[in-house]
């Protein structure tokens, strides 16, 4: 039996012409986001149009790109009319468009975008206060029912059970959740008296953390007193309370370890200061006893030298009193004449004959008679 092969150029153009004469594939509309976006120099636009399943190729032209009502980017959620075809030169098939609007999903991304750079343009996300090193309090704006409150608890506890937590109740997702985290945004700053605050909740839809890019919500972190540690869904989940907060975590878990100080690490801390200030105790004392020591010997040799200076001069006044002294005049060989009264005679004109006197000498008296 003889075997029928058909060239591939055949069969590219049979297919194309299923793809291009398909009542659904000939005219239809694509929702979807766009990824791998390009503009060409030639102004035709390539770029696949994906969801979470499966992902096709497209191609605006130069003609209909010049016609669209906005520049389209990666990451915009849109609908596009067109149609199927197929590329005879690789075989590649791609959805040909002709026109293209955001949908629903990308109205609202756009809304957000053009939100946060109102906010950015405010000062609005300049928010970077530095958090307390050793928080005595944690404020906790989230769902007192939800698995994120859990997991905090069990991470402050466990690393610091003297830290003494506050929750602040707040509905954290649907129509009223962004007044609710309002409300205890206010509440915690009025009257918790918390060291720093967090604000969160878990993981979730798009739609279930859509409350944390409220622009009340954004506002009402930027002007919170306490400082602001966000916690919003997952890692790859970004809000405008993550913008507008003091610290943006990826998890509620995250931030519960990231405020929370350790009690282990505070009391090695204890321990370091302490040994600290007994050593500086100790120089102290050594030094002042030292200095005390100095100031001792400098009195003492000060001391030392007045007594020296008074003993010398205590000498010369000695020795000049010792030479005009009486007794030394008496020890080179002269008597003092007294009368019988004591009274010294001081004149020979004052003696009469027979007169009795005492005449004293260095070493004894002796009486005398005048002749």
């Amino acid at each position: 039996m003889e075997i029928r092969a058909f060239k591939v150029s055949k069969i590219v153009e049979y297919t194309r012409d299923l793809l291009e004469n398909d009542m659904l594939l000939c005219s239809l509309w694509l929702e979807g986001e766009i990824s791998n976006f390009t503009h060409h120099s030639s102004g035709h636009m390539f770029f696949s149009l994906k969801d979470d399943k499966a992902a096709l190729r497209c191609v605006i032209f130069k003609s209909d790109a010049d016609e669209l009502p906005f520049a389209p980017k990666n990451g915009d959620f849109v609908r596009m009319y067109g149609r199927m075809t197929l590329y005879s030169k690789n075989g590649d098939m791609r959805f040909v468009g002709e026109f293209m609007t955001l949908s629903g999903q990308g109205i609202i991304k756009q809304d957000l975008e053009q939100l946060k750079e109102k906010l950015r343009e405010e000062g609005i996300f300049e928010n970077r206060r530095s958090l307390p090193r050793y928080p005595q309090k944690i404020a906790i704006v989230t769902s007192p029912t939800g698995a994120a409150i859990a997991d905090m608890l069990k991470v402050i506890k466990a690393k610091n059970a003297a830290v003494k937590i506050v929750l602040v109740s707040a509905l954290v997702q649907g129509e009223n959740a962004p007044a609710s985290i309002v409300k205890a945004i206010e509440v915690a700053n009025l009257q918790t008296n918390a060291d720093v605050l967090i604000v969160g909740r878990g993981g979730g839809s798009a739609e279930d953390l859509w409350a944390f890019n409220d622009e009340s919500v954004a506002r009402a972190v930027f002007a919170s007193k306490i400082p602001v540690v966000s916690a919003v869904g997952h890692e790859t989940d970004f809000s405008l309370c993550d913008f507008a907060a003091d610290l943006r975590c990826a998890t509620p878990t995250e931030a519960a370890q990231t405020v929370t100080p350790s009690l282990d690490d505070m009391l090695q801390i204890l321990d370091m200061l302490t040994m600290e200030i007994k050593s500086m105790l100790s120089k102290r004392l050594q030094n002042d006893q030292s200095r005390l020591s100095m100031r001792q010997s400098a009195l003492m040799d000060a001391v030392s030298a007045r007594l020296q200076i008074a003993k010398h001069d205590l000498l010369t006044k000695s020795q000049i009193l010792e030479k005009i002294s009486p007794m030394a005049v008496l020890r080179r060989g002269f008597a003092l004449v007294e009368d019988t009264g004591g009274v010294v005679v001081r004149s020979g004109a004052d003696l009469k004959q027979g007169q009795h006197v005492v005449l004293q000498f260095n070493d004894t008296k002796k009486e005398a008679e005048i002749l």
